[in-house]
């Protein structure tokens, strides 16, 4: 048998408060840097590589506009500050959670406004530092 989860239900906190409308979350993509230490003694004339630092990544996150008063798109407005918040992610799959916590910022804040279809925000997040799994209980 194939063990997997879906998506329906996941949800992303941003300082402890959640993002609604939520479409779809892409992310964290992480990535180390490499590091060439070759010299003009390097054997065979490959190029030598250490490991660098660690990236955390960047969360892409794709959701419905909401526009009234208190919906998602006045409060995403009032979260682009020049502070890091602890970015909360949390899968369901019916019976247990999992998580990703990181401290991120918002990088970016778009919208796409189609003439035939509905309106849609994006929403980038720059993680920084060492994010922590909690894989399901």
């Amino acid at each position: 048998m194939s063990d997997g989860i879906h998506g329906h239900g996941a949800i992303l906190s941003f300082d402890a408060t959640a993002v609604g409308n939520i479409i779809s979350i892409s992310g964290p993509n992480q990535s180390r840097d490499s590091i060439d230490i070759s010299t003009m003694d390097s054997t065979a004339k490959f190029r030598e590589f250490i490991p660098g630092m660690l990236d955390s990544g960047e969360i892409t996150v794709e959701l419905n506009y909401d526009g009234t008063a208190l919906g998602t798109a006045n409060t995403l407005q009032t979260w682009k500050t020049n502070t890091a918040a602890t970015v909360l992610i949390t899968l369901y799959n019916g019976t247990a959670t999992a998580t990703l916590s990181c401290s991120g910022f918002i990088t970016s804040l778009g919208h796409a406004i189609p003439f035939d279809d509905k309106v849609t925000q994006s929403l980038g997040i720059k993680l920084t530092g060492s994010p922590t799994y909690t894989d399901e209980a």
